[in-house]
């Protein structure tokens, strides 16, 4: 199973007349970076939705909102008097500064700042409700996250098997390679054994010495161990696994790269040059991948 970094989820829960927009979003990025946007009824309980969301999600950019709206037709305010009163001295002062005679009070209950909503309380019930919110969000958002995983693991599953086809092309090339290779070596020699005198027992050492350099056998080996754990990875049931297939990737770039310098043979390097080009797209799937 894969899941993408990429999600969200969303939920909408009433509590005592006052509705709770619950909003969770993420996007991909190499370890967790956490943003929340709280009303100030539920600030003593971030840390415990930051646990919740964090322990669920894992891994990624995330975005936890949740924003408060009221349902009744006339909403709840509370008189602040201590600004209030403050606003009424300044006003005063003004006043009597400047001879007028303003109506102190009426000015200063114009102002928007003394009436402020009123703070709803959350009991425990409340909180159970709103929490009970938040894991359907949660689950709503790992549901996003399967869903934009689905097709990453049918491209990597196609991307690995077009290197495991280009593997099997190039070992059937192989078969007279090392052949040709000889050949062109001794030919190279023996024109150079014209001009100097040269012992042909060593000649055919020096020959095997370097066509041993250019047997790529070990690296086909590992390159199809590796694009065969890579496979047993994605199809696996772990549920983080981004950078285990990052680590994957490198060693078969690594197994490539290798090949194509001992491949000593133009149509093996398109071969490896194929293989690359399906290697730099798993790369790009892995970066999204949970």
């Amino acid at each position: 199973m894969i899941l993408s970094m990429t999600g969200f989820g969303k939920k909408e829960v009433d509590l005592n007349g006052k509705n709770y927009l619950i909003e969770l979003r993420s996007l991909n990025s190499k370890g967790i970076e956490f943003r929340t946007k709280l009303p100030d009824e539920l600030r003593h309980k971030e840390l415990e939705l930051r646990k919740l969301v964090q322990d669920y999600v894992i891994k990624g950019k995330i975005d936890l909102n949740i924003t408060t709206g009221n349902n009744s037709e006339e909403g709840d305010y509370i008189l602040d008097k201590n600004l209030l009163k403050d606003c009424c001295k300044q006003l005063s002062d003004i006043n009597n500064e400047l001879q007028l005679n303003g109506d102190v009070l009426q000015a200063a209950m114009k102002l928007p700042s003394v009436f402020k909503p009123a703070q709803q309380e959350l009991t425990d019930t409340d909180w159970e409700k709103l929490e009970a919110a938040v894991r359907d969000v949660l689950q709503i958002h790992k549901n996003y996250r399967t869903e934009e995983g689905a097709p990453m693991f049918d491209a990597l599953v196609e991307y690995t098997n077009n290197i495991l086809k280009r593997v099997n092309v190039v070992q059937s090339m192989d078969t007279d390679r090392i052949d040709r290779i000889r050949q062109r070596y001794k030919h190279n020699f023996e024109k150079i054994a014209r001009d100097v005198s040269a012992d042909p027992n060593r000649m055919e050492l020096e020959i095997i010495y370097y066509l041993e350099k250019l047997d790529f056998s070990e690296e086909i080996l590992r390159l199809v161990q590796h694009c065969e754990y890579l496979l047993k990875e994605i199809k696996g049931s772990e549920i983080s696994k981004g950078r285990k297939l990052n680590f994957i990737t490198q060693e078969m770039g690594r197994e490539i790269n290798t090949l194509g310098a001992k491949a000593y043979d133009s149509e093996i390097q398109k071969e490896v040059v194929e293989m690359k080009d399906d290697l730099e797209k798993i790369k790009e799937q892995t970066a999204n991948i949970l």
